[in-house]
């Protein structure tokens, strides 16, 4: 005879089924743009959903967990080294320009025809004003989704932000009283009430001039 706890523990018992796994799946619900809502489909990941998409899921690429695939081009080159030939008539003024192209931590390894390396040419760093001045290819959009989504940000409006009548009356005070010393306001407890620092202020300076 079945006694009256192994009854409840019985009912209490829930088997692992598929029905019971998906119940505890983490349902990722779109509330933002409506491009991005209207074409998801809930029964793909998230990854899935992207790459469906034509969207990145991570902008710096993926750090591991994913194979790398290589066309047939590529795989053949490889088997018969003309990379390695490509890197062996390098002139030291291509090597700068390799190095260019490469991103930091990137490198290749140059050999001669024993296998002896010769270098390691590694990508450098680049400084501010040579990212500023980069210029990057048009990548024409791969998917009508991405495209609509490029047409909304080109037709979207700007928002511009502009000080209020207590803000501007604030800042008229710290320019009369400090011109502009923003390390002076910065030390002004009695007018910089709220401790902005001193490149917050002179942000809050020039907009303030700007809309003068």
């Amino acid at each position: 005879m079945v006694s009256v706890r192994r009854r409840k523990a019985r009912r209490s018992t829930e088997k692992n089924t598929r029905r019971v796994a998906e119940r505890h799946l983490k349902r990722v619900t779109i509330t933002g743009n409506s491009i991005i809502k209207a074409n998801w489909n809930k029964k793909l990941t998230v990854r899935q959903n992207y790459e469906k998409l034509g969207l990145l899921t991570v902008l710096n690429g993926d750090s591991g967990g994913k194979e790398k695939l290589y066309s047939d081009k590529d795989k053949k080159a490889a088997e018969n080294g003309e990379e390695q030939e490509e890197l062996k008539e390098l002139t030291e003024e291509d090597v700068e320009k390799l190095k260019k192209t490469l991103a930091p931590g990137e490198g290749l390894i140059q050999r001669d025809d024993e296998g002896n390396v010769i270098r390691v040419i590694v990508g450098e760093e680049k400084s501010h004003d040579e990212i500023l001045e980069q210029e990057f290819p048009v990548v024409e959009a791969k998917t009508d989704v991405v495209k609509a989504l490029e047409s909304q940000a080109a037709n979207g409006s700007v928002h511009v932000k502009v000080p209020s009548e207590f803000e501007k009356h604030w800042v008229q005070k710290l320019i009369d009283k400090h011109g502009d010393d923003y390390k002076a306001m910065f030390w002004d407890k009695e007018l910089n009430v709220y401790q902005q620092t001193a490149n917050q202020l002179k942000k809050k300076c020039q907009m303030y001039l700007k809309h003068l």
